[in-house]
């Protein structure tokens, strides 16, 4: 009983010790790194197919990660080929694990092709989303602007048209 004691607290003692030697290899902590603030959205591409059934429905949901510096979010529309742009009033909410959350309605997205004066049965939109600091300051440079353009393939199925009257 008292060797399996003495061996016992002999292997307890060499654990301890192979335990400490490990961690005394590390040379040093090492230095942080800085943090580039950048804007991550959840998805480069949005398929969007509006049919009868679904015109008053949910087109998509545009997700982003929400950054502590931002205290405004400007998200833009453009219709691919031209220079004109569309100001999106950011209602975005934040949700679970600081992923901010903006709601987009088959018929918002019917009015935003209007808007941009399209009238035929497919369109393809791109969506920018552009983080500032409370000073006006943009948080990302303008190189990185690519990284945070997501496109919107948008197709109206039969009987659907773009017409003003869908109230």
């Amino acid at each position: 009983m008292k060797i399996m004691k003495k061996l016992f607290i002999i292997i307890y003692l060499l654990a301890n010790i192979v335990v400490l030697g490990a961690c005394g290899d590390v040379e040093s902590a090492g230095e942080p790194q800085p943090r580039v603030p950048r804007v991550e959205v959840e998805s480069e591409n949005y398929y969007v197919q509006i049919v009868q059934e679904n015109i008053d429905g949910v087109a998509f949901v545009y997700r982003w990660l929400d950054m502590d510096t931002a205290s405004k979010y400007v998200i833009t529309l453009n219709y691919e080929g031209t220079a004109e742009t569309l100001e999106i009033e950011d209602k975005s909410i934040l949700t679970y694990d600081g992923v901010r959350e903006l709601l987009f309605t088959n018929r918002q997205i019917m009015e935003y092709m209007r808007t941009f004066g399209l009238d035929g049965k497919e369109a393809q939109l791109s969506i920018t989303l552009e983080a500032f600091q409370a000073d006006g300051a943009p948080i990302t440079s303008e190189a990185a602007k690519a990284s945070k353009t997501s496109k919107i393939d948008i197709i109206l199925g039969p009987g659907v048209e773009l017409n003003p009257d869908l109230e």
